[in-house]
């Protein structure tokens, strides 16, 4: 996982999908099933898990949860996600590298699962991030959920009688 700037940045390009299959391939084997075996439990066909595998094929995030809930592991496990926050989902920008002036919001753990529930949505609409094979996407933290205590350590109490500055 490569980060740009800082942390609320994550790059995702080939070495995503190449992570992701290196994850399938070492659990598949721990577990000692065959590529057509996986295939079969997994209901994903053995040419598709074979090109997947190969990375040869982008895996789509209903991809990725059957072969986590066959392989018995978390798809956050699966895709090597950090997830940003204990409490609840965060913001996150996504956006093309060639085209940070076209920026779309998704909810999710992590970097990573936004992007991939976003890719899905886009998917399910017949639409694709992903021009050519070189093609980046960008996906950037921009907000955390906040607990009461947190806005209750950090904020003044609010008194009806509040003046206002003059």
């Amino acid at each position: 996982m490569k980060f740009y700037e800082d942390e609320t940045l994550e790059k995702i390009g080939y070495d995503f999908y190449c992570d992701i299959a290196i994850n399938i391939v070492n659990k598949r084997k721990e577990l000692g099933l065959t590529q057509g075996e996986l295939a079969k439990k997994a209901k994903i066909r053995l040419s598709r898990l074979s090109r997947i595998e190969a990375v040869q094929y982008r895996i789509r995030l209903d991809e990725i949860e059957c072969l986590a809930k066959t392989l018995d592991v978390t798809v956050n496990n699966l895709i090597n996600s950090e997830i940003d926050s204990q409490v609840g989902d965060c913001l996150y920008l996504v956006y093309m590298e060639n085209c940070e002036n076209f920026k779309l919001y998704s909810r999710a753990s992590s970097k990573r699962m936004a992007f991939l529930k976003l890719e899905k949505k886009l998917n399910d609409q017949r639409l694709t991030w992903f021009s050519t094979p070189r093609t980046r996407v960008f996906v950037k933290l921009v907000g955390v959920p906040v607990v009461k205590q947190e806005l209750e350590d950090k904020l003044p109490r609010f008194k009806e009688d509040q003046e206002v500055e003059k």
